[in-house]
């Protein structure tokens, strides 16, 4: 992402979200950690989503993600939910 394009991101339009409905799928919860991706025991072809806001990066394992389709957490002091 290039610098400035935050700030050019469209608000939440909760109008638009699906706020009522049950969630089909249990979130993934995002716990903080700060053990380096180079330090872990993840092989060399392991695929990862790698997310950033601000100053602060988290990895997820794409795997988990597939079955999850959602993660919530917090990143750099904000609440973060995202989707695949």
């Amino acid at each position: 992402m290039s610098d400035g394009a935050e700030a050019s991101m469209p608000d939440f339009d909760a109008q638009r979200a699906f706020l009522k409905k049950p969630d089909y799928f249990q979130r993934f919860t995002v716990s903080g950690t700060s053990q380096p991706l180079a330090r872990s025991d993840l092989a060399d072809d392991t695929l990862l989503l790698v997310i950033q806001r601000g100053a602060g990066r988290a990895a997820l394992l794409r795997d988990p993600m597939l079955y999850h389709h959602a993660a919530q957490g917090t990143l750099d002091g904000e609440p973060f939910l995202i989707t695949f």
